[in-house]
């Protein structure tokens, strides 16, 4: 019983599950130490492999820094002893590329305007990447040059890293295939000269911060090196182009030290003394020196070198041949940018020449007064007052023989300024143009001044030509000299007189040789007069005639009369040897009355004209006869250069236009032989004709009548063939008057090609 209840005493309560005991209800603090334990122990894994990993990154960084310092001390080495500085820089180049894993080195420098090209001088790529050489215009790549330019390094991941202004680096930079780039400036003496660029092509790279300031640290090596270069190169070039400037120079040249001793003597100086270079540096120039002259020479020189002040000196210096020449020897000290007196630069000019002239200088004074008072025509020279200073024999024989004139009788000491003002005063023309004349040449405002005149005395006429010239002193002036040409002028006038008669002359031959075509031409309308009067007669003894038939065979007859009255008065007019200029006058109807004239010989000739007229030509003044003989001329000279042509086209193109503001012209173009260059320098000269049996003068009269009337004439060669020859008349300012054409009539203009000269039609 008892043992029941003790059983039933220790029973679990009914629904109690009884639990197994686990490790961590039996030992917690076991467990949680030995947690702790193993964190402990996996940080300091961590900590120890991440101090590894740094050990690691920064030994790399030493290893790759230590590469880096042993790469620029290397090219700065190789850069310093270089004498090839660009083939060395190629070099740098390509190693740079191999130890940065690069695709592209390139090194630019910039132009003499920096914002207009930058140079690619060098460059270095891998294998089947094009290389980057030349102009670079700075425009295509405008936000990386302004970056540059201000100093700044330019670094890019990707292409996409470019601001939104920056759309045409991108482009540009795309175009040449690069993805990544990195440029750092050239700078010397804070000035940017350059830009050292790396690129890669092949993929994307990034750019770490501390690569940049190794990037610039080359840049400046580069930059050191390039000047230096630079530096070296250009104080080469300048002692070359010294020494070269030096053997050239029309003097001896020669340079020292600070102690006086001769170091350079250019080939002048050996070439006159025949010695060789290293006999007269130092002191051994001395030896060249006269013996008369050597010790002052000497002396001076070494007092000179002492002050280290200018000096020049005058001696004898022995040439080759043993003959002694003067020279003037003249030295300047040479000072450094740090104010060091550096030596002497000197130059000696051989003035035994001038020596001599100036001693025949002062031998020819008397002789020179005796030139100026025998010169020619009358002379005088005045200071830059007016006043007379000097005058010639002649100028004080005619002021005595004609006292009359004031502007003439000035002598020494008189005003020939205010001589001349009292007989403008006067009323005397002349005077006043002389004194402007004199007053432009003493003012400078002209070089000189040539003026002709007539001077009558005793009902005596004279022609005098004055002309002024610079008096060529310090003190300034002029010198006034009359010239009597009164017999050119008679010979001038007797060549003019002369030359109308010849002109005339040629008329009357012209128009005997034109004589069986104006026999033709006047028969014509005189027999259709006839033939227009006998019909009227008839026409009146009929019984119920019209009175309009009449009226209208009466008017023909009309016409034809007043055709034949007109070609007679042409013919009259052209014959007549008497001339008056006339204004107004029409260019075009001019040319067309000759035109007309010629008309049927022409046609008998078998030569076509084409006749250009431009209605607006304006009037020009002149005499109507002359101008027509040298329209004549010309187109008589054209057909007979058609007539000995053996073939090819009978043209003769008659052209009138304003060529020019003022200036009316006239050309005639023909078809026939032409005329070599040497023709045409000659062919307008008297007596000078390509013609068999021809006197040569029609073209001489012609250019004097157009000269006469203020213009000129000149020919050209036609490129395919014949001659062309023009007219230029200056216009008196008017245009002649277009009447508006009715239908049926001619307007003015261009003429249709015919084969008979003179008849014109509308186009």
């Amino acid at each position: 019983m008892r043992a029941g209840a003790s059983n039933a005493g220790t029973a679990a309560p009914p629904g109690a599950v009884e639990r197994e005991r686990s490790v961590w209800n039996l030992q917690p603090w076991y467990i949680v130490g030995g947690a702790v334990a193993l964190v402990v122990q996996a940080g300091l894994i961590v900590g120890l492999l991440v101090n590894r990993a740094q050990r690691r990154r920064a030994q790399r960084e030493l290893a790759e820094r230590l590469r880096f310092e042993t790469l620029v001390s290397d090219l700065s080495a190789a850069f310093i002893s270089a004498r090839d500085v660009p083939q060395h820089i190629e070099r740098a180049l390509e190693r740079i590329v191999h130890e940065l894993d690069l695709d592209r080195a390139v090194l630019a420098e910039l132009g003499q305007a920096h914002d207009d090209i930058i140079w690619a001088t060098h460059s270095w790529t891998r294998d089947g990447i094009d290389p980057l050489l030349g102009a670079l215009p700075s425009r295509a790549y405008p936000w990386i040059a302004a970056r540059l330019l201000d100093g700044h390094v330019v670094s890019l991941s990707r292409l996409d890293e470019l601001p939104s202004t920056a759309r045409t680096d991108r482009e540009n930079l795309a175009a040449r295939g690069t993805q990544s780039l990195v440029a750092v400036p050239l700078t010397v003496e804070g000035t940017v000269t350059g830009a050292l660029s790396f690129s890669t092509l092949r993929a994307e790279r990034d750019w770490p911060d501390e690569l940049v300031p190794r990037l610039r640290l080359l840049a400046e090596v580069f930059a050191s090196a390039l000047a230096r270069y630079r530096a070296e190169t250009a104080a080469r070039e300048s002692e070359d182009r010294f020494r070269l400037l030096a053997d050239t120079a029309p003097l001896m040249i020669w340079l020292s030290g600070a102690d006086g001793r001769r170091t350079y003597f250019n080939r002048r100086w050996l070439e006159l003394t025949g010695r060789r270079s290293e006999e007269d540096l130092g002191e051994g120039w001395a030896d060249s020196v006269h013996a008369d002259d050597r010790a002052l020479a000497v002396e001076s020189y070494r007092s000179a070198v002492s002050a280290r002040q200018p000096f020049t000196l005058d001696y004898r210096l022995r040439r080759w041949d043993g003959d002694d020449r003067w020279v003037l020897d003249h030295g300047v000290p040479r000072i450094d940018e740090n104010g060091a007196f550096t030596g002497y630069v000197g130059s000696v000019i051989d003035i035994t020449a001038l020596n001599t002239a100036l001693r025949a200088v002062l031998e020819s004074t008397a002789l020179r007064s005796a030139i100026f008072g025998s010169l020619y025509g009358q002379v005088a020279a005045i200071d830059r007052d007016g006043v007379i200073i000097a005058v010639n024999h002649s100028w004080t024989r005619f002021a005595e023989e004609v006292g009359t004139d004031p502007t003439r009788g000035a002598t020494v000491g008189v005003n020939y300024l205010d001589a001349c003002r009292q007989a403008a005063a006067a009323g005397d023309a002349d005077a006043l143009r002389a004194l402007e004349a004199i007053t432009a040449v003493l003012t400078g405002k002209r070089p000189d001044a040539r003026l002709e005149y007539a001077f009558r005395s005793q009902s005596v006429e004279r022609w005098f030509e004055m002309t002024v010239e610079p008096f060529r002193r310090p003190d300034g002036g002029a010198v006034i000299s009359y010239i009597d040409i009164t017999r050119r002028w008679q010979a001038e006038d007797e060549s003019r007189r002369q030359r109308e008669e010849l002109a005339h002359a040629q008329r009357v031959t012209t128009l005997g040789e034109l004589s069986a075509s104006l026999a033709h031409e006047i028969n014509q309308p005189l027999a259709a007069i006839v033939t227009n009067a006998q019909a009227a007669i008839r026409l009146l003894d009929r019984d119920g005639i019209v009175h309009a038939d009449v009226s209208e065979a009466l008017t023909d007859m009309a016409a034809d009369a007043q055709r034949a009255s007109a070609i007679i008065r042409r013919l009259r007019a052209l014959s007549r040897k008497e001339h008056a200029s006339q204004r107004g006058l029409d260019l075009n109807q001019l040319v067309d009355n000759v035109v007309t004239l010629l008309r049927y010989d022409l046609a008998r000739k078998n030569i076509t004209v084409l006749r250009t007229a431009d209605p607006v030509v304006p009037l020009v003044s002149g005499d109507p006869i002359q101008l027509q003989q040298v329209i004549l001329n010309l187109l008589v000279n054209a057909s007979e250069a058609i007539g000995n042509a053996p073939d090819g086209p009978r043209e003769i193109a008659i052209t009138t236009a304003l060529r020019a503001p003022g200036l009316a012209e006239v050309r005639v173009r023909d078809t026939g032989v032409g005329a070599n260059a040497a023709d045409l320098e000659r062919m307008f000269e008297r007596f000078v004709s390509t013609k068999p049996g021809g006197l040569g003068m029609g073209l001489a009269i012609s250019r004097s009548i157009v000269e006469a009337h203020g213009g000129r004439i000149a020919a050209e060669t036609n490129p395919d063939r014949g001659l062309t020859l023009r007219v230029e008349l200056p216009c008196d300012g008017s245009v002649p008057a277009i009447e508006p054409s009715l239908p049926g009539q001619i307007s003015p203009g261009v003429w249709d090609q015919q084969r008979i000269a003179g008849e014109r039609k509308p186009l």
